[in-house]
Formats: C-alpha cells, sequence, structure tokens
C-alpha cells in the first residue's frame, strides 16, 4: 500500500521525556536514564468529521501506554523499544502509518542526543 499525505492526519507526541533502564552497557544497566520519545501517527481520513473521543486515537492513551511500556522491563536497544511502541501504536486499526524516535540526551559527550527512528506501515 503506498500512501499519500492526503490519506492521513497526524496525531503526535512530541518530546516524551522517559525515566527508564535502556542500554547494554553495565552503568546503563545500574540506573534509569533519560530517553525522549516522539511519535508521529499516520491516521486514515474519515468521510465523517470527528464528535467525540471515540472518533479519534488518543494521543493520551498512547502517551500512557508507552509509559507503561517504560516501566516493565530493560531494553538493551532501542530499537527494540521503537519497534514495540510501533506495535502498540498499530493496534489501533486507524494508524495506517507511524514515525517512532527514542533519544539518549546523556549518554554522549558533545551531541545534543542519539538515538534511532522508524518509520512502520501498516500492512495488508
Amino acid at each position: 500500500m503506498s500512501l499519500s499525505p492526503n490519506d492521513y492526519d497526524i496525531v503526535f507526541i512530541k518530546d516524551l521525556c522517559l525515566s527508564m533502564s535502556a542500554g547494554i552497557y553495565e552503568h546503563e544497566k545500574a540506573a534509569p536514564q533519560r530517553v525522549i520519545v516522539n511519535i508521529e501517527m499516520g491516521v486514515a481520513v474519515s468521510a465523517v468529521p470527528p464528535l467525540s473521543i471515540q472518533d479519534v486515537v488518543s494521543y493520551e492513551d498512547v502517551t500512557n501506554e508507552v509509559i507503561a511500556l517504560s516501566r516493565e522491563q530493560h531494553f538493551d536497544l532501542l530499537e527494540t523499544f521503537v519497534e514495540r511502541i510501533a506495535a502498540l501504536c498499530f493496534r489501533d486499526a486507524r494508524v495506517l502509518c507511524v514515525y517512532v524516535r527514542a533519544e539518549k540526551p546523556d549518554i554522549i559527550d558533545d551531541t545534543a542526543s542519539v538515538g534511532v527512528q522508524i518509520f512502520r506501515q501498516r500492512q495488508g
């Protein structure tokens, strides 16, 4: 499926700052660190304008699910974490595509942050 920007609206979560256990090094496993998450979900455009919260993808619900995910286990790799975030976004059938970015702002000196960003599109 090929999407154009006319096919979807964007629901986003910007700069969600988490304190979580992530990384492969012992010092990263010893204490939680800041991870900043940004999500953009491409949501199918409805022929009918939304009238209630049930008609839209709730950024509050997604935010709470990401926070819960960040607390449930240690993630060796941010790549695993962002894939899990994408999967939880796709639980809502209206989400057609998603960008997920996770950054560690405190891990490498002389950088604002390092991290990973993915784009995933609903299959099938």
